[in-house]
C-alpha cells in the first residue's frame, strides 16, 4: 500500500509541475552552456586529490551494495519456514527448530517466540525486523510507535557512516576546492536519504500484512528497506562522484576563474619565463667568460650549423618532418614541458626558490671578483623591489645574512637546510654580496685589498653595472641597501656613489635608490664610543665606584682626549677608544668565560667574547666548504681558499682616512629615506650610541627628532602579534626602530618582526591583493597591511596551509557531528509529531468500550457500538445506559462461517501440519470440522 501510494503521489506530482518545471530546466541548461562557451576552459585530467575523494565514494558505494546481499540480511523465519502469518506459534517454531542444528532453537529464537504470538506482533516483526522485536525492552504491540523509536538509531547508523564518507570526500583536506564545492549538496543528499527512510518507516501501515493469507504475498518491509537503502546510498555516491569528476575535469559545472585568479596565473607564467631567461643568461655569461669554453662552443655550433644546413634541405628529411608533425607523432607540448623542467632545474632549489649565485669581475688587473647570491622574490606585490644586503666587519661575509638572518634558508645541522619563515625575499629580490673583495667567496690578489670607503663604494657601483648587464630585468626595480654593524659605514658611501652615478646618467639609465636600512650600525664613533660605559652601567655590567669602574673611566678619559685632538673625531676607528670595549670584556672574565659583546645576556669563551656566536655559525662554515655546495654556488676555481666568516687580511688592510659615514647622512636624508634599527641587548654597537648620534644629527631643517623647536617626535610603542616588540620614532625621512630583547643581529632573533619592519618601510601593502595581514600595531594602530602573517600570496600562508590541512581533518569529524545533530533534531521533531498524532486520535476518556471497534465482540454480527445508534460513545463503565436495554440484547455465539478464522489463531487450518485437535462442547473433533460442529 505504501508503494502504491508513493508511486501514485510521484506521478501526480510530475504531471502537475512537470509542464512548468521542464521549460525552466531547459532554459537554465541553455543559459549555462552559453555562459560556458563565452569563457572556454580546456578539459583537464582530474587532480590527484580528486582521485582520493572518488576512491572514498567508490568504497562507500561498494559497501552499500554489498550490504544488500542476502548473506548480510537478518534471518526471516517466515521465509525460511514458508509459513503464513496466521500459522500457530508452536507450529512455526517447530518448523524452525527442524532447521536448526541438533533440532534445538537458539537463544535468539527462544527470546523471539513469546514476542510474536499475536498477529500484530508478527506484522511488527516483518516491519522492523527480528532484532527490534526480540530485544526491545519497552516495546509493546499496543504501542507500535515504541518499536519505531527503538529502531531509529539502527536506521540512522548506516546513514551516519554514509554521511561521514560524504563529508570526507568533499572536505577541503581530501577533495580540495572541487570537492568542497559539492559539500553542502552532499550533506543535504545524505540527510535526505536518512529522513526519507525514517519517514517511510514511521508513516507506513505495518498492519497491511494482517490481511494477507499467502506467504508469497507478504510485504517483508524490513528486508526490502535494507535493499532500497543500500541502492539509494550507492546511487547517491555514484551521482556525487559523477558531479565531482565532471566539475574537476571542466566537463560540466565549470566555474570560470575570477579576474584575480587569472592575473595570478598569468603572473606565475611570466615569472617562470623570466626564470628561464635568467638561466639562459647565466649559462651564456659563464660560457662567454671562459675563452677556451667559448672557442669550443663556437666551433661546435659552426660545425652543427653546417651539418644541419646540409641535412635539412634533403628531400627525405623535409618529407619526414612534415609527416611527423602532421600525424601528431611528435608531441610538441611534451617537448615544451621537458624544456621547462630543464630550465627550472638550473635555477631552482628543491623547494622552488629561484636563485643565482655567481662571481662578477671588478678589477681584472688584480683578479678582483665579487661574489653574489641572488634570490628572486617569491611573490609579486605592488612593485618590483631588490634589497642589497651587506654584513659588516670589515671583511665579514654576507653569507651570514643569507644563512643566519634574512635569507630563505637556515641550517638545521651541517647538512640540512630548513626554511626561514621570516625571509626577506617574500616580496623583494634579495642580493647578498661578499663585500669588499677578499671577503667570503670574493677574492683578489693579496696585495690588492681595499683600503678606503670610497674605493669600496666605487667597486660596488662597478658590480651593480655588470649585475644589471647580466640581469637587465632588475634594472628598474626599487633598490634598497640594507646591512648591519660595520655596514653602517659601507651603506651610506655606496648610496652616495649610486646617487653620483645617477647624476651622470640619462633618466632611463638611472637606478631607483629607494631607501637604506642599517641595523646596529657603526656610524658615528664619538657618540658610540661614549655609549660603551653608559650602556655598561645601565646593563649592570659595571658598578659605580668599584675598581673596575675606575679603570674603565680612565680608559674613557684617554679616548675623549684622542677624539678632541684635531681630526680625532673624523676617523672611523680610534685604537685608544677601542680599548674601552676590550677592557670591559676582560674585566667580565671569570672561569675562562666573558660577556658576549653581541648579546649581553650570553657569555662566551675568553678571548672570543662573542666571536663564536651565533650558534648557527657552527654549521655554516663546514657547509659552505663542502665541494658539492661550492659547485652548486658556481665558485670559481680561482678562489683557492675556503670560506671564512670574517677575513682578517681584509680587515687588517682596511684603514680608511675617509670621514665616518655620519657626515653623509644629512645629504642622503634629503633624497633617500633611512631606517636605523637596533637590538637592545647589543653592546658593541649599542642602541644608546645610535640614539645619541640621532639626537646630535642635523638634517632637513631640524636637529634630532624634533618636529618643531621644542617639540620632539614621540616614541611610539610597537606590538607584534600581541607582544611588545619595540619602539618606533620618526621625523623628516629618518625612522628609528628599537627591538626589545634582541641582539646585534636582529633578524637572527626576530626574522618575522624584521621583515614586518622591511615591509612597512617599502610600503608593501597587501590591501590591493587581498589576504589577512599580521597583527602588527604602532600605538595600537595597524597602519599599512604588511605580508608577515600570511595571505594567499605569501609563503607563510603556504606553510600554514599544511597545518590547516591537519585541522581540516578534525573539522570533517566535527561537521559530521553537526550532521548527526541535525538528524537528531529532525528525528525529535518527527517523534513529537507522531506522538501528537497518536494522542489526538485517542484524545479524551472513552470509557470501557471507547476504543476502536475492530477489536470488540460482535452481537448478532453487528458491532456492539452500533446497537441502537443513539448509544454510540456512551460510557458503559460509568453505568451510562438504560437497564431496560439489556432485555433487548440477545448475545449469540460467533457461529457464522468464518468467525473462527477472524477471532482465533489457535486453530489449525487444513494446510497446516500437526495432528492437534480442539475440544468443543466437551468433545474432541478433528481439524477442519469446527465450523460444522458449531452449527
Amino acid at each position: 500500500m505504501v508503494q502504491i501510494t508513493l508511486s501514485t503521489s510521484l506521478k501526480t506530482l510530475l504531471f502537475t509541475i512537470g509542464p512548468l518545471l521542464l521549460p525552466k530546466l531547459i532554459g537554465y541548461y541553455r543559459a549555462y552552456r552559453a555562459k560556458a562557451s563565452l569563457t572556454p576552459i580546456p578539459v583537464r585530467p582530474p587532480p590527484t586529490y580528486v582521485f582520493t575523494a572518488l576512491n572514498i565514494l567508490f568504497v562507500s558505494c561498494v559497501f552499500a551494495l554489498i550490504s544488500t546481499l542476502p548473506t548480510f540480511a537478518p534471518e526471516n523465519i517466515f521465509q525460511i519456514t514458508a509459513s503464513r502469518l496466521q500459522t500457530p506459534n508452536d507450529v512455526l517454531f517447530k518448523r524452525l527448530s527442524s532447521l536448526r542444528p541438533d533440532g534445538k532453537l537458539t537463544h535468539a529464537d527462544e527470546l523471539l517466540k513469546p514476542r510474536i504470538a499475536s498477529i500484530d506482533a508478527r506484522c511488527l516483526y516483518l516491519y522492523y525486523g527480528p532484532s527490534i522485536v526480540a530485544y526491545c525492552p519497552f516495546c509493546i504491540s499496543d504501542e507500535p510507535m515504541s518499536y519505531f523509536w527503538y529502531a531509529v538509531p539502527m536506521i540512522l547508523f548506516p546513514h551516519m557512516l554514509h554521511l561521514f564518507a560524504l563529508g570526507a570526500a568533499t572536505s577541503s583536506a581530501i577533495g580540495g576546492k572541487e570537492g568542497n564545492r559539492w559539500r553542502t549538496s552532499a550533506v543535504m543528499l545524505g540527510v535526505g536519504l536518512a529522513v526519507a527512510e525514517c519517514y517511510l518507516t514511521g508513516a507506513g501501515d505495518f498492519k497491511a500484512n494482517a490481511r494477507v493469507f499467502k506467504p508469497e504475498d507478504l510485504n517483508h518491509f524490513h528486508w526490502n528497506m535494507r535493499i532500497w537503502r543500500g541502492i539509494g546510498i550507492a546511487v547517491a555516491d555514484v551521482a556525487l562522484a559523477g558531479f565531482l569528476w565532471a566539475s574537476s575535469t571542466n566537463r560540466l559545472f565549470v566555474v570560470p576563474p575570477t579576474a584575480a585568479e587569472r592575473v595570478e596565473t598569468a603572473t606565475r607564467i611570466l615569472e617562470s619565463a623570466r626564470g628561464r631567461i635568467a638561466a639562459l643568461s647565466i649559462m651564456r655569461n659563464v660560457v662567454l667568460r671562459d675563452e677556451g669554453l667559448r672557442t669550443k662552443v663556437e666551433g661546435y655550433w659552426r660545425k652543427e650549423g653546417q651539418i644541419m644546413s646540409e641535412v635539412m634541405v634533403e628531400r627525405e628529411v623535409v618529407e619526414g618532418m612534415r609527416s611527423a608533425l602532421g600525424s601528431g607523432r611528435v608531441n610538441i607540448a611534451q617537448v615544451e614541458e621537458e624544456a621547462r623542467r630543464f630550465a627550472d632545474g638550473i635555477v631552482k632549489t628543491p623547494s622552488g626558490v629561484q636563485q643565482q649565485p655567481l662571481h662578477v669581475e671588478i678589477t681584472p688587473e688584480h683578479h678582483g671578483n665579487l661574489f653574489f647570491w641572488h634570490f628572486q622574490n617569491r611573490h609579486i606585490a605592488n612593485r618590483q623591489r631588490t634589497v642589497l644586503w651587506l654584513n659588516g666587519g670589515p671583511g665579514c661575509s654576507s653569507m651570514d645574512g643569507a644563512l643566519m638572518e634574512i635569507g630563505p634558508y637556515r641550517l638545521k645541522d651541517k647538512k640540512h637546510l630548513v626554511y626561514n619563515d621570516g625571509a626577506w625575499d617574500e616580496f623583494a629580490n634579495v642580493l647578498f654580496v661578499d663585500n669588499p673583495v677578499g671577503t667570503g667567496f670574493s677574492y683578489v690578489d693579496t696585495d690588492s685589498y681595499v683600503h678606503e670607503l670610497t674605493e669600496m663604494a666605487n667597486q660596488m657601483v662597478q658590480f651593480l653595472e655588470k649585475f644589471f648587464e647580466l640581469f637587465p630585468e632588475y634594472r628598474m626595480n626599487d633598490i634598497y641597501i640594507a646591512g648591519e654593524s660595520y655596514a653602517g659605514q659601507h651603506i651610506p658611501y655606496i648610496a652616495k656613489a649610486i646617487l653620483d652615478h645617477n647624476s651622470r646618467q640619462k633618466a632611463d639609465k638611472q637606478w631607483n635608490l629607494s631607501g637604506l636600512l642599517i641595523g646596529n650600525g657603526w656610524i658615528s664613533p664619538p657618540e658610540q664610543y661614549d655609549a660603551y660605559l653608559q650602556y655598561g652601567y645601565e646593563a649592570g655590567m659595571i658598578q659605580g665606584g668599584t675598581d673596575i669602574a675606575n679603570k674603565l673611566e680612565a680608559s674613557y678619559s684617554v679616548c675623549v682626549k684622542t677624539l678632541n685632538e684635531p681630526r680625532g673625531a673624523d676617523k672611523v676607528d680610534q685604537p685608544t677608544c677601542e680599548r674601552i670595549l676590550t677592557d670591559m670584556l676582560e674585566l667580565t672574565k671569570k672561569d675562562g668565560r666573558c660577556t658576549n659583546m653581541y648579546d649581553v645576556r650570553l657569555d662566551d669563551t675568553w678571548p672570543s667574547c662573542g666571536m663564536n656566536w651565533p650558534p648557527d655559525l657552527e654549521y655554516v662554515k663546514p657547509y659552505l666548504r663542502r665541494d658539492d655546495v661550492k659547485q652548486a654556488l658556481h665558485i670559481n676555481k680561482d678562489k683557492h681558499t675556503g670560506w671564512t666568516e670574517c677575513a682578517g687580511a681584509v680587515s687588517g688592510a682596511f684603514h680608511p682616512t675617509s670621514k665616518p659615514s655620519i657626515s653623509l647622512l644629512p645629504n642622503l636624508l634629503e633624497q633617500v629615506p633611512i631606517v636605523l634599527f637596533s637590538g637592545d641587548k647589543d653592546l658593541i654597537c649599542n642602541h644608546l650610541g645610535t640614539e645619541e648620534l640621532i639626537h646630535n644629527l642635523k638634517w632637513n631643517g631640524g636637529t634630532g627628532f624634533e618636529l618643531s623647536p621644542g617639540t620632539t617626535a614621540p616614541r611610539r610603542d610597537w606590538t607584534f602579534e600581541g607582544e611588545p616588540a619595540g619602539i618606533y620614532q620618526e621625523a623628516r625621512n629618518l625612522t628609528y626602530v628599537l627591538f626589545y630583547n634582541s641582539s646585534h643581529m636582529v633578524p637572527f632573533d626576530f626574522p618575522r618582526r624584521s621583515r614586518d619592519m622591511l615591509d612597512r618601510f617599502m610600503n608593501v601593502d597587501i590591501a590591493s591583493i587581498g589576504g589577512q595581514p599580521t597583527d602588527s600595531r604602532i600605538d595600537g594602530e595597524k597602519g599599512v597591511q604588511t605580508s608577515v602573517g600570511g595571505h594567499p600570496n605569501s609563503t607563510v600562508a603556504e606553510e600554514a596551509e599544511k597545518k590547516k590541512i591537519e585541522k581540516a581533518k578534525y573539522a570533517a569529524y566535527y561537521r559530521s557531528g553537526e550532521v548527526a545533530l541535525v538528524i537528531v533534531i529532525i528525528a525529535a521533531v518527527a517523534w513529537g509529531w507522531f506522538v501528537w498524532r497518536d494522542r489526538r486520535r485517542r484524545a479524551g476518556y472513552q470509557g470501557l468500550f471507547g476504543g476502536s471497534s475492530n477489536y470488540l465482540p460482535r452481537m448478532n454480527g453487528t458491532p456492539f457500538r452500533d446497537v441502537r445508534g443513539k448509544q454510540n460513545g456512551r460510557d458503559v463503565e460509568a453505568a451510562d445506559f438504560d437497564e431496560g436495554e439489556l432485555d433487548d440484547l440477545h448475545v449469540v455465539e460467533p457461529r457464522e462461517e468464518g468467525a473462527e478464522r477472524r477471532y482465533s489463531i489457535g486453530g489449525e487450518s487444513s494446510d497446516d501440519d500437526g495432528g492437534g485437535r480442539r475440544k468443543i462442547n466437551g468433545e474432541n473433533h478433528a481439524n477442519g470440522d469446527i465450523a460444522n460442529e458449531k452449527h
